[in-house]
Protein backbone atom coordinates (compact mmCIF):
# COMPACT_ATOMS: atom_id res chain seq x y z
CA UNK A 1 0.00 0.00 0.00
CA UNK A 2 1.40 3.46 -1.13
CA UNK A 3 1.73 5.60 2.04
CA UNK A 4 0.30 9.06 1.18
CA UNK A 5 2.47 11.84 0.52
CA UNK A 6 0.50 14.59 3.13
CA UNK A 7 0.17 13.61 6.70
CA UNK A 8 -2.67 16.47 8.37
CA UNK A 9 -2.49 16.18 12.04
CA UNK A 10 -5.27 18.76 13.93
CA UNK A 11 -7.69 18.22 16.34
CA UNK A 12 -11.23 15.81 15.77
CA UNK A 13 -12.84 19.06 14.11
CA UNK A 14 -13.34 21.06 10.97
CA UNK A 15 -12.28 24.92 12.20
CA UNK A 16 -8.95 26.08 10.41
CA UNK A 17 -7.83 22.67 9.15
CA UNK A 18 -11.09 22.09 6.71
CA UNK A 19 -10.19 24.37 4.04
CA UNK A 20 -6.59 22.29 3.69
CA UNK A 21 -8.95 18.81 3.49
CA UNK A 22 -10.64 20.86 0.85
CA UNK A 23 -7.88 21.40 -0.87
CA UNK A 24 -6.21 18.34 -1.23
CA UNK A 25 -9.89 16.86 -1.53
CA UNK A 26 -9.62 18.91 -4.46
CA UNK A 27 -6.63 18.11 -6.19
CA UNK A 28 -7.01 14.64 -5.52
CA UNK A 29 -4.60 14.09 -3.41
CA UNK A 30 -4.77 11.40 -0.68
CA UNK A 31 -4.12 12.14 2.73
CA UNK A 32 -3.08 10.88 6.13
CA UNK A 33 -5.89 12.56 8.32
CA UNK A 34 -4.77 12.42 11.89
CA UNK A 35 -7.33 13.80 14.62
CA UNK A 36 -5.85 14.28 17.92
CA UNK A 37 -8.49 14.37 21.27
CA UNK A 38 -8.74 18.16 22.29
CA UNK A 39 -8.93 17.38 25.79
CA UNK A 40 -5.66 15.23 25.99
CA UNK A 41 -3.50 17.77 24.00
CA UNK A 42 -5.06 20.31 26.66
CA UNK A 43 -3.99 18.16 29.42
CA UNK A 44 -0.12 17.62 28.15
CA UNK A 45 -1.01 13.22 27.65
CA UNK A 46 2.12 11.82 27.67
CA UNK A 47 0.47 9.67 24.49
CA UNK A 48 1.42 13.47 22.70
CA UNK A 49 5.02 14.72 22.52
CA UNK A 50 3.83 18.58 21.52
CA UNK A 51 7.56 19.21 20.49
CA UNK A 52 6.66 16.89 17.20
CA UNK A 53 4.79 19.87 16.56
CA UNK A 54 6.27 23.47 15.33
CA UNK A 55 5.71 25.90 18.03
CA UNK A 56 4.01 23.20 19.40
CA UNK A 57 0.63 23.91 17.88
CA UNK A 58 -1.78 22.63 15.53
CA UNK A 59 -2.45 21.90 12.30
CA UNK A 60 0.96 20.75 10.82
CA UNK A 61 0.80 19.48 7.67
CA UNK A 62 3.69 17.00 6.75
CA UNK A 63 4.99 16.98 3.59
CA UNK A 64 7.04 13.39 2.82
CA UNK A 65 7.67 14.84 -0.60
CA UNK A 66 9.58 17.75 0.22
CA UNK A 67 10.51 16.93 3.71
CA UNK A 68 9.22 19.51 4.98
CA UNK A 69 6.63 20.21 8.06
CA UNK A 70 4.86 22.87 8.14
CA UNK A 71 2.84 24.58 10.89
CA UNK A 72 -0.02 27.38 10.67
CA UNK A 73 -3.37 26.42 8.84
CA UNK A 74 -2.94 29.78 6.59
CA UNK A 75 0.52 28.84 5.92
CA UNK A 76 -0.55 25.59 5.53
CA UNK A 77 -3.40 26.19 2.48
CA UNK A 78 -1.34 28.71 1.40
CA UNK A 79 1.70 26.63 0.09
CA UNK A 80 -0.65 23.61 -1.42
CA UNK A 81 -2.68 26.37 -3.13
CA UNK A 82 0.98 27.30 -4.73
CA UNK A 83 2.21 23.97 -5.20
CA UNK A 84 -1.21 23.26 -7.47
CA UNK A 85 -1.64 26.74 -8.89
CA UNK A 86 -4.55 27.62 -7.02
CA UNK A 87 -3.23 30.94 -6.93
CA UNK A 88 -5.33 32.50 -10.32
CA UNK A 89 -3.29 33.33 -12.74
CA UNK A 90 -1.46 36.35 -12.17
CA UNK A 91 0.53 37.98 -9.39
CA UNK A 92 -2.46 40.33 -9.21
CA UNK A 93 -4.93 37.22 -8.67
CA UNK A 94 -1.89 35.83 -5.93
CA UNK A 95 -1.80 39.38 -4.06
CA UNK A 96 -6.13 39.28 -4.08
CA UNK A 97 -5.90 35.84 -2.57
CA UNK A 98 -4.01 36.70 0.36
CA UNK A 99 -6.04 39.83 0.76
CA UNK A 100 -8.99 37.84 1.17
CA UNK A 101 -7.06 34.69 3.15
CA UNK A 102 -6.28 37.97 5.81
CA UNK A 103 -9.89 39.21 5.93
CA UNK A 104 -11.34 35.85 6.54
CA UNK A 105 -8.52 35.64 9.45
CA UNK A 106 -8.93 39.01 10.97
CA UNK A 107 -12.51 37.75 10.95
CA UNK A 108 -11.80 34.46 12.72
CA UNK A 109 -9.89 36.07 15.66
CA UNK A 110 -12.67 38.64 16.42
CA UNK A 111 -15.16 35.49 16.82
CA UNK A 112 -11.83 33.21 18.40
CA UNK A 113 -12.51 34.84 21.96
CA UNK A 114 -15.97 33.30 22.43
CA UNK A 115 -14.13 30.12 23.37
CA UNK A 116 -12.78 31.57 26.52
CA UNK A 117 -15.62 33.52 27.40
CA UNK A 118 -18.59 33.41 29.54
CA UNK A 119 -22.20 34.30 28.55
CA UNK A 120 -22.36 38.13 28.58
CA UNK A 121 -19.07 38.06 26.84
CA UNK A 122 -20.10 35.96 24.59
CA UNK A 123 -23.10 38.06 23.32
CA UNK A 124 -21.02 40.84 23.14
CA UNK A 125 -18.53 39.48 21.27
CA UNK A 126 -21.42 37.80 18.76
CA UNK A 127 -23.45 40.88 18.63
CA UNK A 128 -20.22 43.01 17.56
CA UNK A 129 -19.22 40.48 15.26
CA UNK A 130 -22.76 40.79 13.78
CA UNK A 131 -23.75 44.10 13.10
CA UNK A 132 -19.66 45.43 12.62
CA UNK A 133 -17.46 42.73 11.78
CA UNK A 134 -19.53 41.25 9.04
CA UNK A 135 -20.98 44.32 7.32
CA UNK A 136 -17.44 45.86 7.30
CA UNK A 137 -16.06 42.60 5.15
CA UNK A 138 -18.79 40.82 3.40
CA UNK A 139 -20.32 43.69 1.97
CA UNK A 140 -17.01 44.01 0.07
CA UNK A 141 -16.36 40.71 -0.54
CA UNK A 142 -20.09 40.64 -1.61
CA UNK A 143 -19.48 43.76 -4.15
CA UNK A 144 -16.54 42.38 -5.73
CA UNK A 145 -18.00 38.58 -6.30
CA UNK A 146 -20.64 40.21 -8.12
CA UNK A 147 -18.20 42.19 -10.62
CA UNK A 148 -16.32 39.16 -10.68
CA UNK A 149 -19.32 37.13 -12.39
CA UNK A 150 -20.25 35.57 -8.68
CA UNK A 151 -18.56 32.21 -9.43
CA UNK A 152 -14.66 32.81 -8.40
CA UNK A 153 -13.59 35.38 -5.64
CA UNK A 154 -10.95 35.88 -8.05
CA UNK A 155 -9.90 35.16 -11.83
CA UNK A 156 -12.13 32.93 -13.81
CA UNK A 157 -10.89 29.76 -12.13
CA UNK A 158 -11.01 27.92 -8.95
CA UNK A 159 -8.54 29.22 -6.20
CA UNK A 160 -7.74 28.30 -2.77
CA UNK A 161 -9.57 31.28 -1.55
CA UNK A 162 -12.61 29.65 -2.80
CA UNK A 163 -12.41 27.19 -0.56
CA UNK A 164 -11.45 29.36 2.53
CA UNK A 165 -14.41 31.60 2.18
CA UNK A 166 -16.80 29.01 1.75
CA UNK A 167 -16.18 27.22 4.85
CA UNK A 168 -15.60 29.89 6.99
CA UNK A 169 -18.97 31.72 6.41
CA UNK A 170 -20.36 28.42 6.67
CA UNK A 171 -18.29 27.59 10.12
CA UNK A 172 -19.24 31.77 11.31
CA UNK A 173 -22.99 30.47 11.02
CA UNK A 174 -22.67 27.23 12.93
CA UNK A 175 -21.26 28.58 15.54
CA UNK A 176 -22.88 31.56 15.58
CA UNK A 177 -26.17 29.53 15.01
CA UNK A 178 -27.25 32.71 12.77
CA UNK A 179 -27.64 32.62 8.83
CA UNK A 180 -25.12 35.83 8.09
CA UNK A 181 -25.50 35.44 4.44
CA UNK A 182 -29.03 36.35 4.50
CA UNK A 183 -28.26 39.96 3.18
CA UNK A 184 -24.84 38.56 0.65
CA UNK A 185 -26.86 36.32 -1.47
CA UNK A 186 -23.86 36.05 -4.27
CA UNK A 187 -21.77 35.06 -0.81
CA UNK A 188 -24.35 32.47 -0.26
CA UNK A 189 -24.47 31.02 -3.69
CA UNK A 190 -20.80 30.94 -3.68
CA UNK A 191 -20.60 28.91 -0.69
CA UNK A 192 -23.29 26.44 -1.91
CA UNK A 193 -21.71 26.17 -5.44
CA UNK A 194 -18.05 25.28 -3.69
CA UNK A 195 -20.10 22.93 -1.75
CA UNK A 196 -21.29 21.31 -4.85
CA UNK A 197 -17.73 20.19 -6.26
CA UNK A 198 -17.56 16.59 -6.68
CA UNK A 199 -14.75 15.78 -4.73
CA UNK A 200 -15.89 18.83 -1.77
CA UNK A 201 -19.30 16.81 -1.65
CA UNK A 202 -17.32 13.35 -1.76
CA UNK A 203 -15.20 14.57 1.28
CA UNK A 204 -17.93 16.04 3.16
CA UNK A 205 -20.37 13.22 2.48
CA UNK A 206 -17.40 11.06 4.46
CA UNK A 207 -15.69 13.49 6.71
CA UNK A 208 -16.30 12.90 10.41
CA UNK A 209 -19.57 13.95 11.67
CA UNK A 210 -17.99 17.12 14.11
CA UNK A 211 -20.42 19.79 15.52
CA UNK A 212 -17.38 22.35 14.48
Amino acid sequence: MTVPKYRLTYFNWMWIAEPTRFLLSYVGEDFEDVRLSYEEWMKDDPKINKNDFPYGKLPVLEDRENNLKLGQSFAIARYLARKYNLVGNTIVDAAKCDEYADVLKDMLSEVEPMWRADEKQKAEIKAAFLEKTVPRYFSVIETDLKNNGGKYLVGKTTTWVDFLCAHFTEMFQIYLNTDILTNYPALKAHQHQVFEISAIKEWKDKRPVTPY
